[in-house]
């Protein structure tokens, strides 16, 4: 007989935490991409994707945020009234919905004056407080200016706190946790390329040090931002050697994707059916790149697996729907069948 938690089913006073908690819903679905945005499948190359954004709060930051929420020390909750963190994305959404569960009232956002409107009023639906700081948009995290300084001096206020997760051992344990563990349970030493994202470098550190230690010859790939470009989410290209977490201890290689590309992959997948972001569409468009330099200078074969097969893995991290307005402002129109008016006769 299945239990309730088998039927998805969450009862009782603490139901919607239950619910909440990473892991509640158990582990998130690995899919293997067709041949449509694999067009390696001939040289037995696989692409599977982990929907990590399958979660509650539909995010990957969701893992952090609760991580971090989760090992602040009993004694220090008790006199905690308020969060403050830098930013203006999926972190500070899912504090805004964690904190409650943990006894603090306010979550405030330091968020910079080019947000959209769309986004503050997102965070907003889900109770944030804004603040708007006109710092620099992207600080290096140990900078005496901008958002993240700016939220660790508010946050050694009296019952203020912050969490910095710049620097927050938590950031990277949660992706050590869910998704290195989950992804090695789901796919195994069959892995032979983990791509992620560098947005803190807590998601590739995390699981990347997960899946080195269980199979140290897994390639690590990072993506990060191309000079000129803007994606949500990670940092640019020169930006992320300026972190808090080592994410360089357990990569691989870096490969910097350019705006378009990242956009144009999560359509491609958009249309498949699997609603994803640009941060997405940036580790498949490195992927493609890895694997035609890989082709062209005839070392595919070093990525064979025991199979004989290259198994990929990329990250769902969060959905399109934050960006939809990017879509439009980064695609060219072709992209997008225009709409009509339709005459009284109903001709088409």
């Amino acid at each position: 007989m299945l239990s309730d938690r088998d039927k998805k089913i969450y009862a009782g006073k603490d139901a919607v935490h239950s619910f909440l908690k990473p892991a509640g819903v158990g582990f998130s679905p690995v899919i293997e991409l067709p041949d449509s945005v694999n067009p390696y499948n001939g040289d037995q190359v696989r692409i599977f994707i982990k929907m990590v954004q399958f979660m509650p709060l539909f995010n990957i930051k969701a893992l952090p945020a609760y991580n971090m929420l989760a090992n602040i020390r009993p004694e220090d909750l008790d006199e905690i009234t308020d969060l403050i963190e830098y930013s203006s994305g999926n972190t500070v959404l899912s504090l805004a919905v964690f904190a409650q569960y943990f006894g603090i009232p306010n979550m405030h956002a330091i968020i910079t004056p080019d947000v959209p409107a769309s986004k503050k009023r997102l965070l907003q639906l889900v109770g944030a407080h804004l603040l708007i700081s006109h710092g620099p948009a992207s600080p290096d995290v140990f900078a005496q200016e901008g958002g993240i300084w700016e939220a660790k001096n508010i946050g050694q206020k009296k019952s203020w706190h912050n969490l910095n997760q710049y620097i927050n051992e938590e950031n990277k344990n949660a992706s050590y946790k869910y998704i290195g563990k989950e992804i090695w349970d789901q796919i195994g030493d069959d892995l032979s390329i983990f791509v992620a994202s560098i947005g803190t470098g807590g998601t590739i550190y995390g699981s990347g040090s997960f899946l080195k230690q269980q199979h140290p010859n897994v390639f690590i790939l990072g993506t990060a931002i191309q000079k000129g470009s803007s994606i949500p989410g990670p940092r640019g290209e020169v930006m992320i050697h300026k972190l808090g977490i080592p994410w360089e201890k357990v990569t691989d290689e870096v490969i910097s994707i350019n705006a378009y590309n990242a956009f144009y992959y999560s359509l491609q997948l958009i249309r498949l059916g699997l609603f994803v972001g640009p941060s997405t569409g940036m580790q498949l468009a490195a992927l493609h790149q890895k694997i035609d330099m890989l082709k062209e200078n005839n070392q595919l074969d070093t990525f064979r697996n025991q199979r004989g097969q290259i198994v990929c893995s990329i990250i769902g991290c969060d959905t399109m729907f934050p960006y939809i307005d990017d879509y439009f402002e980064v695609l060219d129109d072709q992209h997008f069948h225009p709409a009509r008016d339709m005459d009284p006769a109903n001709n088409l």
